[in-house]
C-alpha cells in the first residue's frame, strides 16, 4: 500500500515525462518533474471513470458476462488528503450499476486502515516491509538523478503545446500554463527508438544510469562498459522489431491512431500541477470470446493546500478485522458480517451476483 503513496504523487510528472524535451512554451519540463516530486504535502479531489465497451453477443463465458455487465461502468471519486510522507487519507465512492460503494483510506506510517461501504469493522493491517518514509525517499533521490536524462532524450509527440491560461481551484484564482498533449499508438515505436538511440549515444547519462543502478543494488556491480553495449544490442534489436511490427495486422492495430492518451494540465506559476484531465483510450486488436472491444479510461483532478499543514482523516472504530482474522475467513464471513445485509451494495453484489455465501451457523 505504501506504494501508492509513490504513484499518486508522481502520476502527473510521469505524464509529462512522456512530453520529451524539446522547449514548448518556455516550459520547463525537466523542473516540472522535480517539482511533483518534492511536494510535501497536498490536498486534492478528483473524479475517475473506467468504460469497458462490450459486444454482449460475442462473450461466450456467462459469468464473465455478469462481471462485464457489473462492472464495465465504474466511477471513483475521491478526496485525498497528503499529510506528509508517511501519512495520508482518501475518502470517496465507488459508483457501479447496483449503486454506490462508499469508502475510507487512511495510512499513517505501516499501518493501514481501509472501510468498505460503512462496514462496522475496519480493515487494519501493518505493512512489515520497512519504512516507508526512508524507503521514499530513496525512491524520490533516485527518480530526481534520472530524471533530467530521461527528459532530455524524450522526443516530443506530434501535439504538445504550452500556452498562458487563467483558471479557479476551488475559490483560488490560478494565473498559469496549461499543458496539452496527445500520443497516439502509431506514435509509440518510434518514440520509444528515438528515445534508446538518445541515451545510447549519452555517456554521461550512461554513467549515471550505471552508478544508480549500482547505488540501489551493491551486488549487480554493472559496468559502464557492459551496460553500452547491452543498450547498443537493444537498439539494434528494437529497430528489427519495429520492422516486424509494420508488416504485423495485429501490430498495426495495436499501434494506431484508436489508441491513446490526451491531456490538459494546468501548471501555477511556481510549477506545481493544480488541476488536470486526461483521457486513455485502448482499442483491443483483435476480437475473441471475451467480446471486449474496447477501454476508457478517463480523469480529472484538482490539487490545492500544496505544502501547507492539513491533516488526514483517521478512521477511528472500537474494533477491526485484522490480517489474521481475514486470512482464516475462507467464507467471507468475517468480512459480510462487518456489512448491512440490507442497504450495503457491496454485500448485495458479494452475495447474490458473486455467489459468495456465509454458511449458516447450527
Amino acid at each position: 500500500m505504501k506504494k501508492m503513496k509513490r504513484i499518486l504523487a508522481s502520476a502527473g510528472a510521469t505524464v509529462i515525462l512522456l512530453t520529451g524535451c524539446s522547449s514548448v512554451g518556455n516550459m520547463d519540463f525537466t523542473q516540472y518533474a522535480v517539482k511533483q516530486m518534492e511536494i510535501a504535502s497536498m490536498e486534492s479531489k478528483g473524479v475517475t471513470t473506467i468504460n469497458l465497451k462490450y459486444d454482449e453477443k460475442k462473450v461466450e463465458d456467462k459469468e464473465a458476462l455478469k462481471l462485464l455487465k457489473l462492472f464495465s461502468d465504474i466511477k471513483i471519486t475521491a478526496h485525498m488528503i497528503n499529510e506528509n510522507k508517511d501519512t495520508m487519507s482518501i475518502v470517496g465512492t465507488i459508483t457501479v450499476r447496483k449503486g454506490d460503494i462508499p469508502f475510507k483510506l487512511f495510512l499513517k506510517q505501516e499501518e493501514v486502515i481501509l472501510q468498505l461501504d460503512n462496514a462496522s469493522k475496519p480493515i487494519r493491517m501493518i505493512d512489515k516491509t520497512g519504512s516507508p518514509s526512508a524507503n521514499n525517499e530513496n525512491y524520490i533521490a533516485t527518480i530526481k538523478k534520472l530524471t533530467p536524462y530521461i527528459v532530455k532524450h524524450l522526443p516530443n509527440p506530434s501535439t504538445l503545446e504550452v500556452t498562458s491560461k487563467q483558471d479557479k481551484v476551488l475559490d483560488e484564482n490560478i494565473n498559469g500554463k496549461n499543458i496539452h498533449l496527445e500520443i497516439y499508438g502509431d506514435e509509440i515505436p518510434s518514440l520509444i527508438l528515438s528515445f534508446m538511440e538518445g541515451i545510447s549515444k549519452d555517456k554521461e547519462a550512461i554513467e549515471v544510469l550505471v552508478n544508480t543502478i549500482n547505488e540501489t543494488d551493491a551486488s549487480v556491480k554493472l559496468t559502464t562498459e557492459t551496460f553500452q553495449k547491452e543498450l547498443d544490442t537493444m537498439v539494434v534489436k528494437l529497430k528489427e522489431q519495429l520492422t516486424t511490427l509494420k508488416q504485423d495486422k495485429t501490430s498495426q492495430q495495436l499501434f494506431s491512431k484508436n489508441n491513446y492518451i490526451k491531456a490538459d494540465i494546468l501548471v501555477d506559476n511556481k510549477l506545481h500541477e493544480r488541476k488536470s484531465d486526461m483521457t486513455f483510450h485502448f482499442a483491443f486488436p483483435i476480437p475473441d470470446e471475451s467480446g471486449i472491444e474496447s477501454l476508457k479510461i478517463e480523469s480529472k483532478n484538482e490539487n490545492w493546500n500544496i505544502n501547507q499543514p492539513i491533516k488526514a482523516q483517521n478512521i477511528s472504530a472500537t474494533q477491526y478485522l485484522t490480517e489474521e482474522q481475514l486470512g482464516v475467513d475462507r467464507g467471507g464471513k468475517n468480512f459480510l458480517d462487518t456489512l448491512n445485509k440490507e442497504s450495503s451494495v457491496l454485500y448485495d453484489i458479494l452475495v447474490n451476483d458473486l455467489g459468495i455465501h456465509v454458511d449458516k451457523e447450527k
